[in-house]
């Protein structure tokens, strides 16, 4: 593995780490706001790997204190609050594609609608997204993802599970991670057939910030998620299988 490869290879190894950190950021701060962190509610949690899971939560939290969350540090305290919020518009509406096609898998025709048409609207007259104008015209889309689509289909949540880098998740959500990139058509325009060109590297690029800075939008929640409990390992299943219930 040449020099070039092996930088992209630790890159994106770690912004998928980024990844698994803040997917859950809304519903670790509706946690910390209810009060919901009981232990004794989490009996009907499936965690058969917790020793390798609370191993692999550990391992994971050493390297977002090393690395990420100094970087987030970094990115909130340079860049004014205008700026970050047109990078994650940006970010937001380049993604729009794979969510269309996630809203059709799920029959969702509302938001095949309002998601494909806000990402024309806001492409073409919100500079590339930066500008959220499809919300003000009644086009404004929700997240979503392979594992919404998975549930939406019928499938159980699964046992808990800490995947290395990734993060906390379900099994169905780790399955819906691993098949993201097969039915995202920015990447398959991007990374499906790779070569060391101007396409891929952006793609990178683009992806590395909307986790940088999503990252950097929940610095609060995560500190206060630790504070807040005696053991984050099951404050953060909690809130995990919750979601995925």
């Amino acid at each position: 593995m040449n020099r070039a490869t092996l930088r992209i290879a630790i890159f994106v190894v770690l912004v998928c780490f980024c990844q698994g950190q803040v997917g859950i950021a809304d519903e670790l701060e509706e946690e910390l706001e209810g009060s919901l962190l009981e232990e004794d509610e989490l009996d009907w949690i499936y965690d058969p790997l917790e020793p390798y899971n609370r191993l692999m939560f550990k391992i994971n939290n050493a390297l977002d204190k090393v690395f990420i969350k100094p970087v987030a540090l970094v990115y909130r305290s340079i860049l004014p609050g205008v700026v970050r919020t047109g990078i994650e518009n940006f970010t937001f509406n380049f993604f729009a594609p794979v969510r269309v096609i996630n809203f059709m898998l799920q029959r969702d025709s509302e938001h095949v609608v309002k998601t494909f048409f806000g990402f024309i609207v806001n492409t073409l007259f919100g500079f590339f997204g930066m500008v959220d104008v499809a919300s003000r015209i009644g086009l404004g889309s929700r997240n979503t993802s392979l594992g919404d689509t998975l549930k939406k289909w019928g499938a159980g949540p699964g046992p808990y599970i800490v995947l290395p880098v990734f993060g906390p998740t379900s099994f169905r959500g780790a399955i819906g991670k691993a098949f993201h990139t097969q039915i995202d058509p920015i990447a398959m325009v991007s990374l499906m057939r790779y070569r060391r060109n101007t396409r891929n590297k952006l793609y990178y690029v683009i992806y590395g910030a909307d986790l940088l800075a999503k990252r950097s939008s929940v610095l609060r929640i995560l500190d206060e998620l630790e504070k807040a409990s005696d053991d984050p390992y099951v404050a953060t299943r909690r809130v995990v299988m919750t979601t995925e219930k």
